[in-house]
């Protein structure tokens, strides 16, 4: 077996044989506190600055204001992609929960972004036709990652939304030296991944995926509060340039 088929293989959400359906149980619980976004989580919109920062600051070759069109997966309320706006064309916003996309393009409107931003609710399966067969030249997805059932099947949806030469851009957290459990035992209905990921498990992913150039590299986000200490990562695949590209 190869080094990243074990990386896969070993990777596998905690409790992978419950029926628990994590995509649900995300859709109900955002749908239900997407509008106290910023009382219960006053941290969300720094963090965000700082994966927008991070991103940037790491492979700023990725944004362009007048080329770049950007996915953001995993939207939320739309904070990594006000971070980001003026760095690329426009920005598509996608996440599984109506009342953070509705939350997001109120506030687009609001802030007068309308016309660079808008969000919509899907659940990305990499699909023929998703998102009216729209590619991208780079999908960015903050903060998620550990809520996805597979990572897998994610970075997969998610690199067939790239154009020749496109880039994933993954922030999220990374495993602890001695793979403790990251996240308190009230979010394991919502966390899969509840251990963060290790250079070797994203590889694998990304690479599974088809993608290419793989890189990974610290990020500055890390959230303030007594109960965990976190450290975060981006995570970089390029969707290769076939022979037959234009």
């Amino acid at each position: 077996m190869s080094a990243s088929a074990t990386a896969l293989a070993t990777s596998a959400p905690a409790n992978p044989g419950d029926a628990h359906d994590f995509a649900r149980a995300n859709e109900a619980h955002f749908d239900e506190h997407a509008h106290k976004t910023d009382e219960e989580h006053p941290e969300a919109r720094p963090i965000a600055n700082l994966a927008a920062e991070s991103m940037r600051e790491a492979f700023p070759q990725y944004f362009d204001k007048e080329r770049t069109e950007l996915l953001d997966y995993a939207c939320g309320v739309g904070y990594v992609s006000q971070a980001l706006r003026p760095y690329v064309r426009n920005i598509v916003g996608v996440d599984i929960s109506q009342k953070s996309v509705d939350i997001y393009n109120k506030q687009a409107e609001d802030l007068g972004f309308a016309s660079d931003i808008r969000a919509v609710r899907a659940e990305l399966k990499g699909e023929p036709g998703e998102l009216d067969g729209a590619k991208f030249d780079l999908v960015v997805c903050s903060a998620a990652y550990h809520h996805f059932p597979s990572i897998q099947e994610t970075t997969r949806a998610l690199a067939s939304l790239l154009k020749p030469g496109g880039a994933l851009l993954v922030v999220d957290i990374k495993a602890a030296p001695d793979g403790k459990v990251l996240f308190p035992e009230n979010l394991f209905p919502l966390v899969p991944y509840r251990q963060g990921f290790t250079e070797e498990v994203m590889r694998a992913a990304f690479e599974d995926a088809g993608l290419t150039e793989f890189e990974m590299k610290d990020g500055k986000t890390k959230p303030e509060g007594p109960k965990i200490d976190l450290a975060w990562f981006i995570a970089r695949g390029v969707k290769a340039v076939s022979s037959g590209s234009a």
